[in-house]
């Protein structure tokens, strides 16, 4: 597993990052929404775009009394850059993280974190890939699903907002379940909580940042940003069959400056951690 700093307030570590989008987007007040017949899952379509990807400045933990208790004084975003200019086709996107309930359906058993309506979690990235392909054959292949890349979830949770801001201790993050802050007005939270229960961001997307980290396409390089193509680009994994998979959204183990739109994190595709489950697209042309 990469030793790059990501904390979950345990004893295991994965990594982290930040970035902005260039022109806002329109908000979607009323998402067009899809619904998978077999589950209930919800998908929500968005507009193609363009947006900068990557973080312009360095995201140091002077004032995070976690990280420098760790005696950590780095750049947190430094698999961040360069910042970059992505654009995307139009696509689907679960409106919230895969629940547990959902798993179940498909798989004929729980997943091994979380029950009911908390988020899927404890399962490998090759699971998760088992997942992906059995709602598929489920639906008679009339539909078709993925893992999103990097690109597309940083734009979904993103959703338009060209903000770049650095964290202080104790501001408030909308919509995300997280661990390590201060103030009353921050949901702190040390396990997943049922999906949808915090407002949804500007795209009508719930959980994008914290209750469980999300697996995607993408393998983990520390470079990737300097390789992207300017469409739809994806890092393919290292020729290792073990090799790091991307993660992003941060968990209800996170601290603070973790809960970013633009925050990497990466483990071996072969490992498992029951802050760790996955959201869905449907793939685009598909009805």
């Amino acid at each position: 597993m990469n030793v790059r700093p990501v904390l979950l307030l345990t004893s295991t570590a994965l990594c982290c990052a930040t970035a902005m989008a260039a022109d806002k987007q329109p908000v979607t007040a009323t998402p067009t929404v899809w619904q998978e017949p077999l589950t209930g899952m919800r998908f929500v379509a968005l507009p193609k775009g363009c947006f900068q990807m990557g973080t312009p400045k360095p995201v140091l933990p002077k004032a995070d009394f976690i990280w420098s208790h760790l005696g950590y004084t780095g750049n947190l975003a430094s698999d961040e850059a360069p910042r970059h200019e992505v654009c995307v086709d139009a696509f689907w996107i679960g409106q919230h993280e895969v629940q547990a309930d959902e798993w179940r359906k498909v798989m004929g058993q729980a997943p091994r974190s979380g029950s009911g309506t908390e988020p899927a979690a404890g399962f490998t990235w090759e699971e998760a890939k088992v997942f992906v392909k059995r709602l598929g054959e489920l639906s008679g292949n009339a539909q078709q699903f993925k893992l999103a890349t990097e690109a597309q979830w940083e734009y979904a949770c993103r959703a338009g907002d060209n903000a770049n801001p650095q964290r202080r201790m104790g501001q408030k993050i909308e919509g995300a379940w997280f661990s390590a802050g201060s103030g009353a007005d921050i949901q702190q939270t040390l396990r997943p909580q049922a999906v949808g229960q915090l407002p949804a961001n500007r795209w009508g997307l719930h959980d994008m940042l914290g209750n469980v980290w999300e697996w995607t396409e993408d393998g983990y390089r520390a470079d990737a940003y300097a390789r992207h193509t300017l469409f739809n680009p994806v890092t393919p994994p290292s020729g290792s069959a073990t090799g790091e998979r991307v993660i992003r959204g941060a968990s209800h183990r996170s601290e603070y400056l973790q809960v970013r739109c633009a925050a990497r994190g990466s483990l071996s595709a072969v490992e498992a951690l029951p802050q760790i489950g996955l959201r869905l697209l449907r793939v685009p042309g598909v009805r």
